[in-house]
Order: C-alpha cells, then structure tokens, then sequence
C-alpha cells in the first residue's frame, strides 16, 4: 500500500506530496516535521509508531491498518485527544457506500431474514474475519440486526485483493449486496482522499462513516 501510495502521490501533478516514507528497515524516530498527515498501512507493531510521528509533528493520522488489539487501539484514542484522528479498516468509496446500503437494509428487512457475511483475502492476511467484515457487521448492527463473528465466514486463498458480500436469506428469496476489489490502486486513491478530508478536521477520532458523510453532503 505504500508503495501504490507514493506512485499516486507522484502522479498528481502536485496535489498530493510525499515527505516521508518509513517501513520496517528504518528508524523509527525519525519523522518530518513539516506534514499534514500521517497514513499508517503497516501493523499493529508498526500503528504506534505512526502514532508517535504524527502527534511530534502535530499533523492528522489515517489509520487503515486492521488487527489492532485494544491496547493500541487505546493509544489511537489517546492520539484523539491532541490531533484528529480517521480510522478505516477500508478506505474504498465503494465500501463505504456498502456500509451505508447494509444499514438501511438491515433497518428495512428486521429479523424476518437470517444475516451472514463473507469475506476472501489473500493467504497473506492475517486478521480474521477482516476489518471491513467486522465494519460491515457493525453496519449491520445499527440498523437493527447484530450478528456474531460466527456468522462470519473467512477464507484465505491465492492473491485475492477482497472480496465481500452481506447476505440476507429469507423463506422464499435472497439478497445479497457484494463488493470485488479488483486492484489495489483502488485503496491507495481512496486513502489519500481521505487523508487530504482528515488533514482539515480538528482533533478528535473520526471513522469512515464521518468521511462518507462529509463526501454526500459535498454532492448533494
């Protein structure tokens, strides 16, 4: 993700400047003081360290790395509190806008329908279920209809980028609402869109929900 990033970045024509790159072979205390926002694809190792550089700099943090545990998680409410901070375990438009349609779907069907979701990813992927799974869920859960991590079917196999479906079935009939990331480009962009809309916000944590709802209301 970095790498597609900082090819993005450079491509355009000056909207977008990368001051400085980080991966696991370098320093890690060694951050820009001139930047506007940290974007962390790295681990749940590696977060805190985004962390780190992006309150010394005082710039705004995106956060996409997923498989936090609670005590990094911690650490990025703490970071809240001085800078603003935008957690997405998805930074894709199409995602975000499959969120919102789980919602109102979820709101609309009730429990007259049994919910699952499923999710594939590359055997390189650790967390199971994904992030965006368990956002998707979540989404779900706000409309009305919670489901557990069991109803939640994980696979990992060859280099697929993601793909994820919510589906509900019912007696006679079943809908299903799916999304296929075809390439990773397809994150990059979205991430950086959403570092340029965290860079103007005041500290406090924001999720993608808050990004999306800025992006509708700039369409409406």
């Amino acid at each position: 993700m970095g790498q597609r990033i900082d090819r993005l970045c450079a491509s355009s024509s000056g909207r977008f400047e990368v001051v400085g790159r980080f991966d696991r072979d370098q320093h890690r205390d060694a951050c820009p003081s001139h930047v506007d926002v940290v974007i962390d694809f790295s681990s749940n190792d590696g977060t805190p360290d985004a962390i780190r550089c992006a309150r010394t700099a005082k710039a705004a943090l995106l956060v996409g790395t997923t498989g936090l545990t609670a005590a990094t998680i911690s650490l990025v409410r703490e970071a809240s509190l001085e800078i603003p901070v935008l957690v997405s375990p998805n930074t894709s438009l199409g995602i975000a806008v499959m969120r919102h349609l789980t919602t109102e779907a979820a709101r609309l069907l009730g429990g007259a329908y049994t919910l699952s979701i499923e999710e594939v990813h590359h055997t390189r992927k650790l967390d199971k279920p994904s992030g965006t799974a368990l956002a998707l869920a979540d989404a779900a859960a706000r409309g009305g209809h919670a489901i557990d991590q069991a109803q939640i079917e994980s696979i990992r196999e060859g280099d697929v980028v993601g793909d994820h479906a919510v589906i509900w079935e019912g007696s006679a009939e079943r809908i299903t609402l799916r999304h296929e990331a075809k390439d990773r480009d397809l994150f990059a962009q979205g991430a950086l869109e959403m570092a340029r809309w965290i860079s103007l916000q005041t500290p406090r944590m924001y999720g993608m929900d808050d990004w999306f709802a800025s992006w509708r209301e700039s369409r409406a």
